[in-house]
């Protein structure tokens, strides 16, 4: 689906805003309440034949990975904080591929960095973090402590909590590389899948761990956008999307899904204004709503906060 076939329904700005602004189950089932999907029991995904039954001028309920039998392998979390940590690092990765792209750019015989360490010290000029208090010189002209704080801003996340539906929403958004709207069901929304392995530059190397956030939430959301300078070929947008389980009718196991736009995977694409409208200039954002925390009250806060840290 392009960006002019969603325009029919709504003004993709102005939708976008609305959108990024859901942070309870009410709010995000009144932004799915403007657009044309077709019931999950009413398109059935084979993967022989992902067209059949596809309703042209319409999203529908993709299973993640292609699979419609994932559920086992997003509930592989014991604890709700984990998955949350996962997302976090899947973020760091983002920022330091970006740079590594880029540096890639302006010499394409740059040598690869061999460990995250490595290439957070070249990108971003990190000492190891307990070293910061203990330096005495300036990083790029700032207090080290200064300098680390400015660039945590490039990685946030955030808790929070709405009393009328006594319920917790989690959002970890990056400023890294992004994706472009035809590639994000190839990469932030795939599944077991990663091409990581030949990246000893960074962290994670199995796809899966971010993903178990789907099962401690109701519903999450998905926007991201590709870094202009990488945008390798693909045209400049917003790639954004929904995330749910499924219980479909005459079939024993729920799955995972995600709003596709086309029958290979696609996710709706909205043209640049809308990112602008939001102020996206690069980088994913994420946001699980309705997260269970298997608890409440400061201990939600404080096993984060631990977590995250570790």
């Amino acid at each position: 689906m392009k960006a002019m076939l969603i325009s029919n329904y709504i003004k993709p700005e102005a939708f976008l805003s609305q959108a990024v602004q859901a942070t309870t189950v009410k709010a995000i089932t009144t932004v799915l309440a403007q657009l044309p999907i077709v019931s999950e029991n009413d398109y059935a995904f084979d993967a022989t034949n992902p067209a059949k039954g596809w309703v042209e001028g319409k999203l529908h309920w993709m299973p993640l990975g292609k699979d419609r039998g994932n559920a086992g392998r997003i509930k592989l979390a014991s604890r709700p904080e984990g998955p949350i940590a996962e997302r976090t690092i899947n973020s760091m990765e983002a920022l330091i591929e970006m740079m590594r792209r880029l540096e890639l750019v302006r010499d394409p015989n740059a040598p690869v960095p061999q460990s995250s360490r490595e290439a957070v010290a070249r990108y971003f000029n990190l000492p190891p973090l307990d070293q910061i208090p203990k330096m005495k010189t300036a990083i790029k002209g700032q207090k080290p402590r200064e300098y680390a704080r400015e660039l945590a801003k490039l990685l946030r996340v955030r808790v929070a909590y709405d009393k009328g539906e006594k319920a917790f929403a989690v959002f970890i958004e990056d400023d890294g590389i992004g994706q472009t709207p035809e590639r994000m069901h190839e990469t932030l929304l795939s599944l077991g899948s990663s091409d990581k392995g030949d990246k000893p530059y960074l962290i994670g190397l199995f796809g899966q761990g971010g993903s178990s956030t789907y099962a401690a939430s109701d519903y999450s959301w998905c926007v991201s956008r590709r870094a202009a300078q990488l945008l390798d070929g693909k045209n400049d947008g917003v790639g954004w999307t929904v995330v749910k389980q499924v219980f479909p009718e005459k079939r024993r196991d729920p799955f995972y899904a995600y709003l596709a736009a086309k029958p290979n995977g696609e996710v709706p694409g909205l043209p640049v204004e809308a990112a602008e409208a939001i102020g996206l200039k690069n980088g994913s954002r994420f946001a699980h709503l309705g997260y269970n925390f298997a608890g409440g009250g400061s201990a939600v806060t404080r096993g984060l906060y631990q977590t995250l840290n570790h």
